[in-house]
């Protein structure tokens, strides 16, 4: 429903507080109650650290817990009256709204969990105690002990640090200290330094105080020294009320000053909970940057940032915000002439590294500083950063254009960037559609600052290539036949014809052909979007995946790009569906949006993806990837603004525009917008008797134009321009009929004009099918072993192999140093010993490490970040042997070792033999860490494999087993060895003296 107008300048505000507050705060009304079923929730602090729980069960993966610049610093608390410890399991109820999270326990207790702003506090303040000694026990993962930590008391305050990480250096530059105060009135308290294994977790110490009444408070904070960290518990403990207020005020502000609202509550409830939890993503981790998604993307993804920058401030008003985060990044920008990423914009920026492998970061940058400019009218800094905007288009050109002007770029330096031991898992060729629109837009918007700031030459050169660009793309890329748009040409120029969504992104570029840009739309639509979103590849292809996870078939990355739906693609669908007249439609993707944030997955959030179809009798598709999505959020409120209620805001040219493409399930909408240091009020309105927009302006604005259209009946489209400012009462009415009424003062006459609207074809969104027989669904060609086969054990089975190795001598061939990622501990690449045992089904092999690692992330494994190859020459004369033992490992092995069998220890296990065929694997699922893999505890890894994929057992067997850091590239799986590289960075090793060095840490030979 698209609507007539009554324009009204009324005085408001101006300034950072447009209106007085709300006599019922608004938080109050975002509160979400569970029951039953458990949530996901998390909270940060605007600074590096976040706070990861369940509402109302035990945490359910590692990944759960308190994190700081990127690393987990505690898994969570546990809390006992009376000794006995209170579980989470027992909460009958929790109640969340965005600043905190309450348990309602059967006994009446609540608990209130909030994570202070700025600081690294967390508090816990405890109602409603019946007991007379509360304690509580800071929680580790399985696996460690003692020896793992250092404790102390400064009072009756606890200190805990990790024994490995004494001091904070730029390669660990989390917090050291964690500290912890009880307090119960005048109730005393007291430390207890004796560790104790605590269900799944080591606590190395906890503490308890006597009650004093029914309340208490527990408060855990972070400092890197033992005086800050004291300090900090000092200043906590003396205003915390009082810092949760302030917590809580800044977020009532926020809701006050942008006054989302509609006639649809649930709507409202859903977009104000998606403006705090995209708030919550804005951060100040080293510099100002936006994190893409909690848990694991807690950085800053150039991609993802300005893809979100528009949702996430410049339609609420956030310029402040806007310009660090847009500062942050060009002064990371590569600006090495001599470098073939010269001019990018990093990929991903964390706490210890930088990387430059994308394609499409740069020029989302770029539009994304044009919009800043546009919206906020800020020339200054436009001034300020057009060197980086000149840079970015000149080393662009230098090392990535070819004849046609096309951006030339790597398989997977799309967004669409999974990779895998054997390569991308969706490439995209050297030029992809999407890509090639970005780069118009990024030229584009060049030559509009270059005009913006008197530079005629650069606004005429980036011009010109601009037309060029969109002249050679319409020639090449467009199958008018078909109403499609090739998805990327591969390096030969041969164009690929899978049916995927970037099509959306280039849509533009067809601007002067509008019935091929309806019927190209058309088409996505029918092909790629469900209801719950917009798809990654059409279920028509026979690489189709509509699941993201289906262990043990195929590893998680491998449908990522491949099938299953992307909730920011919505985004993009949206404004093109709205354009082209189908706002019903797209309110149908919407409403599921809705029914997430406040039904689904992560508490008041959105995630990153979802299945592509309902799994058996599951009614709706699976959420999954990160619970809330930077990207997945910005869209859901840059659409609400941008394409249902039509503003855009000019205040280059003093112009605000809306063309309100409200659809029929909403009769009013409103919001309020920014314009320089004003804030002015857009209400659109629907009625039996009247339909209205009113625009509010505050007192002292400056003139501006008023411009947009509005329209009847689906028939007719009535433009409409005037001069808006505040004084007196000004309103003009477009009446049904199309007539215009003038009142009041208007200090330039009303320009209008009528034409006529065709009515959009009929068009359906697509049905997600699992088809029969889908190639994805039937596993591998190979065989899968069973966790039941893998886990086989036989003590009285023969020995015939039993080797010991020195300890700390994984330094590779010279002085190899481990990548920096804390959770990789020393040790985890230093085997000590392996042995090998037979009977006449299974050979079952034992491996010993001077320690193991468990981050948590896949609790499946028992391990994670160490990888093992086995080379096994069974001297069987009737196969072939190899030397190069591959995946990455580097190695070759002397003549007398090559092999004809092959074991490959990571994410599971791999058996293949000399010629790289597999010929069977066993990968981990849910409910494998009950008897895993790996053991953390013992540092073992244990498994049999039948003797039926190897070759009858022989005392002249002879192995190799090789040892390095593992790699699964993100996305599970068996993985390779982790490369080694000169200088050690966060996931790369160092230590490598020359290029041809392998990669392995350890070894040893039998």
């Amino acid at each position: 429903m698209v609507l007539p107008l009554i324009l009204l300048p009324l005085t408001v505000m101006s300034g950072s507080s447009p209106r007085s507050s709300q006599p019922t705060p608004l938080l109050d009304g975002l509160v979400i109650a569970v029951e039953g079923a458990s949530r996901e929730v998390a909270y940060t602090n605007t600074q590096a650290g976040f706070f990861y729980t369940e509402t109302n069960a035990k945490h359910r993966t590692g990944w759960q817990g308190w994190h700081i610049f990127s690393h987990k610093m505690l898994d969570d608390y546990e809390i006992s009256i009376d000794g006995t410890a209170l579980s989470k399991e027992d909460a009958v109820k929790a109640l969340v709204d965005p600043s905190q999270l309450t348990r309602i326990y059967r006994s009446g207790l609540r608990e209130t969990v909030t994570l202070l702003d700025v600081m690294d506090a967390l508090v816990v303040q405890l109602e409603g105690l019946s007991g007379s000694v509360i304690s509580a026990h800071l929680l580790w993962g399985s696996g460690l002990t003692g020896r793992d930590f250092v404790t102390k008391t400064a009072g009756t305050d606890l200190l805990v640090s990790r024994s490995n990480h004494s001091a904070r250096t730029p390669s660990e530059n989390f917090p050291v200290w964690i500290g912890m105060r009880i307090m119960s009135g005048q109730g005393r308290a007291r430390v207890d330094l004796e560790g104790s294994q605590r269900n799944r977790h080591f606590s190395p110490a906890g503490a308890s105080c006597s009650t004093d009444g029914e309340a208490a408070t527990i408060l855990v904070v972070a400092g890197d020294t033992e005086g800050e960290t004291v300090g900090l518990l000092n200043s906590v403990s003396a205003k915390y009320r009082e810092l949760i207020d302030q917590r809580r005020a800044r977020m009532e502000r926020l809701l006050s000053e942008t006054d989302i609202r509609t006639d649809n509550p649930r709507f409202d409830k859903a977009i104000r909970w998606a403006l705090l939890s995209m708030d919550a993503l804005i951060m100040n981790q080293g510099k100002k940057g936006i994190f893409a998604g909690l848990p694991w993307f807690s950085n800053y993804w150039g991609r993802d940032s300005f893809i979100s920058l528009p949702g996430a401030t410049l339609v609420t008003g956030r310029f402040e915000d806007a310009r660090e985060i847009l500062r942050s990044f060009a002064e990371w920008q590569n600006t090495d002439s001599t470098s073939s990423d010269e001019g990018r914009i990093p990929n991903l920026v964390t706490p210890t590294s930088i990387s430059y492998n994308t394609a499409d970061g740069t020029p989302w940058f770029v539009i994304a500083l044009g919009e800043y400019v546009r919206q906020s009218g800020d020339t200054t800094f436009a001034r300020q950063l057009f060197p980086a905007v000149q840079r970015a288009a000149e080393g662009t050109l230098r090392h990535h254009v070819d004849a046609n002007g096309f951006l030339i770029h790597a398989d997977a330096e799309t967004w669409m960037d999974a990779v895998g031991p054997n390569g991308p898992w969706s490439p995209r060729g050297n030029r992809a559609a999407d890509i090639q629109a970005l780069w118009y837009r990024q030229i584009r918007t060049s030559s509009w600052l270059a005009g913006l700031l008197g530079d005629r030459e650069a606004e005429r050169h980036c011009g010109t290539l601009a037309e060029k660009l969109r002249e050679n793309f319409l020639h090449t890329f467009i199958d008018s036949a078909r109403a499609r748009i090739y998805d990327h040409l591969n390096s030969d120029g041969t164009p690929d014809l899978q049916d995927r969504p970037n099509q959306l992104f280039a849509l533009p570029l067809l601007s002067d052909h509008p019935a091929l840009e309806r019927r190209i739309f058309a088409r996505v639509t029918r092909s790629l979007v469900y209801q719950h979103g917009v798809a990654s590849l059409c279920q028509d292809d026979e690489n189709f995946h509509p699941f993201h996870h289906y262990a043990p078939y195929y590893v998680q990355d491998a449908a990522y790009h491949n099938g299953i739906v992307w909730t920011w693609l919505a985004g993009p669908w949206i404004d093109q569906a709205t354009r082209f007249g189908y706002s019903d439609l797209a309110w149908e993707v919407t409403d599921n949006m809705v029914h997430q944030i406040l039904d689904r997955g992560g508490v008041g959030t959105l995630s990153e993806l979802l299945d592509a179809a309902p799994r058996g009798d599951e009614r709706e598709p699976e959420l999954s990837g990160t619970f809330t999505q930077a990207w997945s959020l910005a869209e859901f409120l840059r659409v609400f603004y941008e394409d249902y209620l039509g503003i855009r805001v000019n205040a280059i040219e003093k112009t605000i525009s809306v063309h309100p493409r409200l659809p029929s399930a909403l009769h009013s909408a409103g919001a309020r917008i920014r314009f320089g240091a004003s804030f002015y009020d857009v209400q659109v309105s629907s009625s039996a008797d009247a339909d209205t927009l009113r625009v509010i302006a505050p007192p002292n604005a400056p003139e501006i134009t008023l411009e947009g259209d509005a329209i009847f009946s689906g028939t007719e489209r009535r433009s409409y321009r005037t001069s808006l400012q505040a004084g007196p009462t000004t309103q003009v009415v477009i009446g049904k009929d199309g007539a215009v009424e003038v009142g009041g003062d208007v200090t330039k006459p009303l320009q209008s004009m009528a034409t006529a609207v065709p009515a959009p074809a009929p068009l359906a969104l697509a049905v997600p099918i699992v088809r029969p027989g889908l190639k994805s669904l039937q596993g591998p060609s190979y065989r899968m072993l069973t966790h039941a086969e893998i886990k086989s054990t036989n003590p009285g089975a023969r020995l015939i192999c039993n080797v010991s190795d020195p300890t700390f001598d994984d330094v590779g061939t010279g002085k190899y140093v481990y990548p920096a990622i804390p959770q990789l501990k020393p040790g985890s690449l230093d085997i000590t010993s392996f042995r090998v045992t037979v009977d006449e089904r299974n050979a079952y092999f034992h491996m010993k490490f001077r320690t193991l690692s468990d981050p948590g992330w896949h609790p499946e494994y028992g391990f994670q970040l160490t990888y093992v190859a086995v080379a096994i020459r069974t001297d069987n004369a009737a196969t072939d042997h190899q030397r190069a033992v591959g995946m990455n490992s580097g190695y070759t092995l002397p003549p007398e070792f090559a092999f004809d069998r092959i074991v490959y220890v990571g994410g599971g296990v791999r058996v293949a033999d000399a010629s790289g065929k597999v010929l069977a694997e066993y990968s981990p699922v849910a409910g494998d860490e009950r008897n895993p893999l790996g053991n953390v505890a013992n540092a073992a890894i244990e498994f049999a494999v039948p003797l039926d994929l190897l070759a009858p057992p022989g005392a002249d067997w002879r192995f190799t087993v090789l040892v390095g850091a593992q790699d699964d590239h993100g996305g599970a799986g068996i993985g390779e060895f982790r490369t080694v590289a000169k200088t050690a960075s966060e996931w790369v090793g160092g230590g490598k003296r020359f290029p041809d060095e392998s990669n392995i840490y350890d070894s040893l030979v039998h």
